[in-house]
């Protein structure tokens, strides 16, 4: 798995499972990398705040509680992790971000917000998919044993800048070192279609005969597996693979990518520009996650600057 250097994991003070814990731990073990719990609590209301202490205490306690379980689960050698409990003294979202630039870290793990059962991610995660500068893994239940895990990633070759393109050669490498800790299998996602293909079929004013636009269609289609073949090449990733190769809207056809082969991780990319504070998340990603049912890990463009700041 990709070496990360230092990995922060969020505690969600009322969870009650361990399962974004447990990820978080063999993340840190497959990486060699630090790990740091923290768990975040709201500021207690005035009549409440001489039981601060005791409730910091009560907190530790259940942190204490919960890593002996995720530990003891997965067995073997574990990381052992340092702890905090901390009162957010902002919005969850600049609280968290804050302590992401504050301390440096590369990785953020969090279990997803719960959806009651509903696709998508809720607002927490999906600020933080906008903001924070780090690397994001959004842990869901995973019931399969670690060698049958099921790691994805979507990509799209056919880019307008390097930066979009050193983004997709990252998400190569670092989905296949997740597979490489998982089932050992990397399903590459690309999708492709011909926008123009209805508008030109239906047009009683253009005169496109059905094999000149089918021909269109098929350049097409060469053109955008002929790059996807370039950049998984250029990525170097050695390892077992299947490359998909689907033709439709990404957003439909990777929700039903997801569901049909049942995957468990789905590593994909935030859109930014360079440098601008804030712009990530293009229209394809944000429509995707809005749908996804498993864990995620996004990865943000190197030189994203996120609009919080580490200090006022």
């Amino acid at each position: 798995m990709k070496h990360y250097q230092n990995i922060l994991y969020l505690m969600n003070p009322s969870a009650e499972g361990t399962y974004g814990l447990k990820q978080a731990l063999s993340m840190a073990r497959n990486s060699s990398a630090p790990l740091h719990l923290l768990m975040l609590y709201p500021a207690l209301p005035k009549e409440l705040q001489a039981q601060q202490e005791a409730f910091e205490a009560f907190l530790s306690e259940r942190m204490e509680a919960s890593l002996k379980n995720a530990q003891k689960a997965l067995g073997g050698e574990v990381v052992e992790p340092t702890r905090e409990v901390m009162m957010a003294d902002s919005s969850p979202v600049v609280t968290i971000t804050r302590y992401v630039l504050r301390h440096e870290y590369d990785l953020l793990v969090k279990e997803a917000e719960d959806t009651g059962g509903e696709s998508g991610f809720k607002a927490l995660d999906m600020s933080l998919l906008r903001k924070c500068p780090s690397a994001l893994y959004l842990a869901r239940p995973i019931s399969h044993p670690r060698e049958k895990i099921r790691v994805a990633v979507a990509v799209d070759p056919i880019t307008e800048s390097e930066d979009a393109r050193d983004l997709n050669i990252r998400l190569l490498q670092d989905s296949r070192s997740m597979a490489d800790s998982c089932s050992g299998t990397l399903d590459i996602v690309s999708c492709w279609e011909y926008p123009y293909e209805e508008y030109l079929r239906h047009n009683p004013w253009l005169k496109v005969t059905e094999k000149e636009l089918s021909d269109a269609v098929t350049n097409i289609e060469n053109e955008h597996r002929t790059a996807l073949d370039v950049l998984i090449a250029d990525a170097d990733i050695k390892g077992k693979k299947r490359v998909h190769h689907l033709r439709g809207e990404a957003a439909e056809l990777l929700d039903k990518f997801v569901r049909d082969e049942k995957v468990d991780i789905m590593v994909m990319g935030t859109v930014a520009r360079t440098g601008i504070a804030g712009f990530v998340i293009g229209n394809t990603a944000e429509n995707v996650f809005e749908k996804l049912n498993c864990s995620l890990l996004a990865l943000k463009p190197a030189g994203y600057v996120s609009p919080i700041k580490a200090y006022d």
